[in-house]
């Protein structure tokens, strides 16, 4: 059992984030309770989310579960998701910015049990001008679920209480993440405790994906 934990707060062209240093610290302890092996990181540019990608995918193989959570600034671009590094310039394009998909296809190609990608990020785009990266569709392994924050062209919000900020998705994620149930029922779970939220009401809903066909949870001894 394997994550990946990426939060970015601090960026030189875009305004700064609160809640991903506090999501990413509280997501890691409670995956820790689960077994999982954490690495989390918090500001990283461009090179620094590349290189810590591919030495995320060396440790992955055959049999592995496998999440990769990002908490950041975003936007999807017909149907592919780009997480913002704190060095992208305005506006967002993709060469700049670090696709999901991509990472999704080689956790994939290790053979792994299960992908989990856990996306905390704003899905808008606002630049019509710019071409999509080239993205080939995934292979039909069944082993993958996506959990976005929010859904297609909508934003991920933040809470600010005193001095603590959460993402609304971890406020809700933290509460049924050690559930010993699929991890497709977990995540549905997360989805309507959102959907209650009157904070969010009208602005936020979280979409799940997934080709699961095995009753896979990440409370699963290994």
């Amino acid at each position: 059992k394997i994550a990946l934990l990426v939060g970015n707060n601090r960026y030189q062209h875009h305004p700064n984030l609160m809640a991903p240093v506090t999501d990413v610290f509280e997501l890691s302890r409670l995956l820790e309770q689960l077994g999982f092996q954490v690495v989390s990181l918090l500001d990283l540019n461009k090179a620094e989310m590349v290189a810590a990608v591919s030495q995320f995918l060396q440790l992955l193989g055959k049999g592995v579960y496998a999440i990769f959570y990002y908490a950041g600034h975003g936007y999807e671009h017909s149907g592919r998701n780009y997480m913002v590094p704190v060095d992208a310039p305005q506006p967002y394009v993709p060469e700049n910015c670090i696709s999901v998909q991509r990472i999704l296809q080689k956790m994939q190609q290790q053979r792994t049990a299960l992908n989990l990608v856990l996306l905390d990020t704003c899905r808008k785009w606002y630049n019509r001008q710019c071409a999509l990266s080239q993205v080939q569709p995934l292979e039909p392994w069944g082993n993958t679920v996506y959990g976005y924050a929010t859904c297609e062209d909508a934003e991920a919000y933040e809470l600010q209480d005193g001095e603590y900020s959460s993402g609304i998705f971890m406020k809700y994620l933290k509460k049924h993440i050690l559930q010993n149930k699929k991890v497709t029922h977990m995540l549905e779970d997360v989805l309507e405790d959102i959907g209650r939220d009157p904070l969010v009401t009208g602005k936020q809903v979280m979409e799940i994906k997934h080709t699961l066909k095995e009753a896979r949870s990440l409370t699963d001894p290994i």
